[in-house]
């Protein structure tokens, strides 16, 4: 059973984020389906005060699920059109996975997502990816476990 399911809080002081990632507040959850899915439901205020949520149903298998946001459902929804958006993870130990996210097949980010051993604290360090592919953005998300 993955360390990383229950229900996860953003700790905006603890993250190291780019000036142009405006986030003022994200809550993640992580269930395991019986089909070995794990449905993950991120659900975010930005700075601006726009909600946005993020959908992915992924296994920690290294393939490209489709991943949804507020945008790419709404043109699924109004024109069956797919999500450009994808991501994978591949188990990289007990308490880590690696993660990759691509728009139109091209990398935009990748990382790690780690729980701690006390699995109290869940850590996400990504290099976002622009799209001349040289330029690389680190930014770090710190997660406090609200429930199982």
């Amino acid at each position: 059973v993955p360390q990383v399911l229950g229900i996860w809080e953003l700790d905006l002081k603890s993250s190291v984020l780019p000036a142009t990632f405006p986030l003022a507040s994200e809550t993640r959850s992580y269930d395991l389906r019986s089909d070995g899915y794990v449905a993950n439901l991120v659900i975010r205020k930005l700075a601006n005060g726009r909600p946005d949520f993020i959908q992915i149903v992924p296994r920690s298998d290294g393939k490209d699920y489709p991943q949804y946001q507020s945008g790419p459902l709404a043109e699924f929804q109004v024109n069956g059109t797919r999500t450009p958006y994808t991501y994978a993870e591949t188990i990289v130990d007990d308490s880590s996975v690696s993660i990759v996210a691509k728009f139109g097949g091209r990398v935009i980010n990748k990382g790690i997502r780690r729980v701690s051993a006390d699995g109290k604290t869940m850590t996400i360090e990504v290099v976002n990816i622009a799209p001349n592919g040289q330029e690389q953005t680190p930014f770090t998300l710190v997660f406090k476990r609200v429930s199982v």
